[in-house]
């Protein structure tokens, strides 16, 4: 994926809009349900989530520095 950079950027897109959405599901259960077992398991599912899409994002931020530490040492002036 290092040589796509267009590819990193949509990468790192997504993986911000699963963190995004994996918090919002984390705020809904603690605003919108009761306190039970359920809310517990919805609130550790978005924790999932977001944790997934910090990994996601993180994957193509690394992927867009490496391309960009890569094409600096290889530059030929």
């Amino acid at each position: 994926m290092g040589n796509n950079p267009r590819l990193a950027l949509i990468k790192m897109i997504q993986g911000g809009l699963l963190f995004a959405f994996g918090v919002l599901m984390i705020m809904v259960s603690n605003q919108v349900l009761n306190d039970s077992i359920s809310q517990e398991l919805i609130a550790l599912i978005g924790l999932i989530i977001a944790g997934a899409g910090v990994l996601w994002t993180a994957v193509g931020y690394l992927s867009m520095s490496v391309l960009r530490l890569y094409n600096m040492i290889n530059k030929k002036d």
